[in-house]
Parts: C-alpha cells; structure tokens; sequence
C-alpha cells in the first residue's frame, strides 16, 4: 500500500459543514508492523460554526464526546448548548505567556517555543488522554496544522508511525484548507502578504525540522512526556491504546 492511498483513505477525512480539516489518525502502520486505530484520536480546525446536525455526527457516528480546543477564546467561540454535549477542554498551547523566552519568528520556532515553553499544557492534554483510554478524542485549533499538528505529529511518533508518514499528515491540510485571497487581506498588522501565507502554510519541511528538534532534544515523544512527568506505565499506556493489537 503507498503512503498516497493511506493518506487518502476514504475513512480518514469527511465532510463537515462548518469545518474543513477533519482528520481520523487511524489506520497509519507502526514500525513493528501494527497500525494505529481508526476512531481513535480525530484531528481538526475551528469546530465553533458546526451545524447542531454535525454535532450529532459527531457524537453518534464517530461516537466522540471529548473535544480538546487548543485555541484562545477569541479564536471563536462554542455555543453554550454545543460546549455541553462534550466532556470539554479549553487548553490554549499557544498563549502569549507561554513564550518565555522568545516570541517565535517561524513557524518552526513556533513549534519549539511550544513544546518547551507548555509542558504543563501537554501533561494536562496526556492526563485527559490517559482519562479516556478506549474512547475517542478530538482536538482542534484554529486551521488545524500547528498546534494541532504538532499534537497530532506527537500521538503519531509515541504509537511508531515511520517519520516520513508523520510529515505527510502534517502537509495534508494543504488539501483541505486553502489559502485564499481573503484570508491574506485579513492579515495581521505590521505583516507582509508574503510573510503571512508562509505562516499559514505546512511545507514538508517545518515537520522534518520540528522532528529533528524533538528527537535531538528529548530522543522522542516517549523521552518527552518524561520530562513532564508521565511514568513509563502511562506512556505504554497512551501507546496501547492507539495502536491496534
């Protein structure tokens, strides 16, 4: 099977209104000749403006009842009825006062910055992982590529997904959320045309740079959800129950 016809699977992405970047993380094969499960973990952007029809989707075809919003507050906001369906967390992995060293001038510094600057916001993720073992979670930000991406990119690497499929579920939301014109003129200010379609893109290589930080820095995922505080007990247990026996 190529990486392309996993990639496109067609269990992996659906449509949803009101959503473009939906993702299943199943069905990826693990270096020791496994797959990770369908159902498992789901992957998104901003989930605010899905129909109350799409929630029940959600919740009765893919049976999803945690959702982690990796978002600010003013990145969009559930409805009151909607955030209640859901056991729900607000775990914003990118809040300015996280980034105590430096504010980030790449994308990749970005990832950096994150993963060593929220290491209490990833150990509050894991514990909620660790809480719902067997059931499905879904976690999204506002595109649903980098700090989305960046968690994603991590459950892959703990359950042995090979590096090369890992950066190309990165680069998939190229597919389904376009950059367009209108989202370009909306740019922050101070920021070029140019240099705001370069952060919001997903080039191959921000992942492959953002791989080889975190194995230099911590040998791998499992090496880092060690520095946070997880024993070698959860870490196995997080592993298990993403990847089919």
């Amino acid at each position: 099977m190529t990486i392309e016809s996993l990639l496109f699977n067609q269990e992996r992405y659906f449509e949803l209104e009101g959503t473009q970047n939906l993702r299943d993380l199943g069905g990826y094969p693990t270096k020791d000749g496994k797959q990770t499960k369908w159902g498992k973990y789901f992957r998104a952007d901003s989930l605010h403006n899905v129909t109350p029809e799409g929630h029940a989707f959600l919740q009765k075809e893919k049976g999803i009842h945690t959702i982690i919003d990796l978002r600010f507050s003013m990145e969009g906001k559930y409805k009151k009825e909607d955030k209640e369906l859901y056991d729900f967390h607000n775990i914003p992995l990118l809040d300015p006062a996280t980034f105590t060293t430096k504010i980030p001038k790449s994308l990749v510094e970005m990832y950096i910055v994150m993963l060593d600057s929220s290491k209490a916001k990833f150990k509050e993720i894991m514990d909620i992982f660790l809480e719902h073992k067997g059931d499905p979670v879904l976690f999204h930000c506002r595109v649903g590529k980098d700090r989305t991406g960046v968690l994603a990119a991590m459950l892959l690497d703990l359950a042995g997904v090979p590096r090369d499929i890992i950066v190309k579920d990165y680069a998939l939301t190229a597919q389904y959320k376009k950059i367009t014109d209108e989202e370009l003129d909306h740019r922050p200010p101070l920021m070029t045309r140019n240099q705001f379609k370069t952060l919001l893109g997903c080039e191959p290589a921000y992942m492959e740079e953002f791989l080889d930080f975190l194995y230099k820095k911590y040998g791998d995922t499992a090496g880092f959800l060690k520095t946070i505080g997880l024993t070698e007990e959860e870490i196995k247990a997080l592993r298990d129950d993403f990847v089919e026996e």
